[in-house]
């Protein structure tokens, strides 16, 4: 058994259930879309040092990866309580935000570099040295460059929001000069991004939910669901040949050859047309289409008679409101309803 991406983040999902259940308890649903944007302020918030000394696994720099994670899990559990997804994506960045934001962190990457290795050596030796490096060890620095730089970003930004509040005697940000406010938008823009980027997630997937709700309470009230469909089909099928004179062994392989054998959507396995031996499907009673490769393929024999009506499969998938399934329903209903006042 693989243990992948998809089950860590079940195992993530099922470790934060007692968030959501307590979530949907006392947290009133008006403050729940502001827990990503206070999750997402947790590293910045954070002295640069973590606690301070003697605050065990959240002073240093894991602690404060963790922390932010933990914070950044907790916020998307709590602000969909009635869901079951959880973004492993935003929690890794919410642990690279925590490790950013640590003070110091972009001179310790710097450090990591060949140059910030050579230490205090004379330039000649340090810029010939330089000179010397292969392609991956100048891909290596490169990168831990860009990641220094962004750790000073992260940092410069804790310490800008840190000093909000403070006052402009104390060393701290005046918001009400243009400067102050300038500097405070520009900080509280990337723990912003992350909030937004959070709750449009939580956001989205709720509405999916919602929608796959409806979806299957308006088929439960049509009476039908994937399965009654998948028989219906199986019933129209097997009515069609067996007018049309095929036995019980050719109508057992045709559910095989679409998938219709032991239920599920009908389709052709392997493509092409149809092959019922020279023979047609015979719809002058009418009825619904299942078969077939795709959609005006025109693959699928059938006979027709005088004064009947094809309807394409846009207009039976209108008809279903963007479903062919419960638009060949109300066709079939629709159909009923005419036949019995001609």
């Amino acid at each position: 058994m693989g243990f992948g991406i998809s089950s860590v983040g079940d195992f993530v999902s099922q470790a934060f259930e007692p968030v959501r259940k307590i979530s949907q308890k006392i947290i009133p649903k008006e403050i729940r879309p502001a827990l990503p944007f206070l999750a997402a302020a947790t590293p910045f918030m954070l002295p640069g040092q973590g606690f301070g000394p003697g605050a065990g696994i959240f002073s240093g720099t894991r602690g404060r990866a963790l922390l932010s994670t933990l914070a950044n899990l907790g916020a998307q559990a709590a602000a969909d309580p009635e869901g079951e997804d959880i973004s492993l994506l935003s929690a890794g960045l919410a642990g690279l935000q925590g490790l950013g934001t640590t003070q110091g962190f972009g001179d310790t990457l710097r450090d990591m570099t060949t140059k910030g290795q050579l230490g205090i050596m004379p330039d000649g030796l340090i810029q010939e040295a330089l000179g010397n490096r292969g392609f991956f060890t100048k891909a290596a620095d490169l990168g831990l460059t860009g990641l220094a730089k962004g750790a000073d970003l992260l940092s410069g930004t804790r310490e800008t929001l840190g000093s909000i509040g403070k006052g402009a005697e104390a060393g701290g940000i005046d918001l009400f000069s243009k400067e102050g406010a300038k500097a405070a938008g520009k900080a509280l823009a990337l723990p912003t991004a992350q909030g937004v980027g959070d709750l449009g997630y939580t956001t989205a997937t709720a509405a999916l939910r919602d929608f796959q709700k409806a979806e299957a309470e308006e088929l439960a009230a049509a009476g039908a669901d994937e399965a009654a469909i998948a028989n219906a089909r199986r019933a129209a099928i097997r009515e069609a040949m067996e007018v049309s004179g095929f036995g019980e062994e050719d109508i057992l392989d045709t559910f095989d050859e679409i998938g219709l054998k032991d239920g599920g959507i009908a389709s052709l396995k392997d493509g092409g047309m149809l092959d019922f031996d020279g023979r047609e499907m015979d719809l002058r009673g009418g009825g619904f289409v299942p078969i077939g490769k795709k959609e005006k393929a025109d693959d699928v024999p059938a006979r027709l008679s005088k004064n009947e009506f094809v309807m394409t499969a846009n207009a039976v998938r209108a008809a279903g409101g963007g479903s062919v399934n419960k638009g060949a329903q109300r066709m079939y209903n629709l159909m009923n309803q005419l036949e019995a006042r001609a």
